[in-house]
């Protein structure tokens, strides 16, 4: 499955409130003057400090199985 099969599928199974959010959120981002980038730029020193965080949670033990992680977040925005 491809993407847009993937992203059409998971519409699909969205409910319709959730749908309409989606909607207008796309209709925004190509409506804008400059479109909204939810990633903002960050530094070397950053990204190292944030994967050496990453590594040091993992070996903690405080590291979450992805599986686990991705049921939450669909929870959390309405996909399961």
């Amino acid at each position: 499955m491809g993407t847009i099969e993937a992203t059409v599928s998971m519409l699909e199974t969205m409910p319709e409130e959730a749908r309409l959010l989606v909607f207008n959120y796309t209709q925004e981002l190509f409506s804008a003057q400059r479109p909204a980038n939810p990633f903002t730029p960050i530094s070397t020193d950053k990204l190292l400090s944030d994967l050496e965080e990453s590594r040091r949670q993992i070996e903690a033990g405080e590291g979450k199985n992805m599986k686990e992680a991705l049921r939450e977040m669909g929870k959390q925005h309405g996909f399961i």
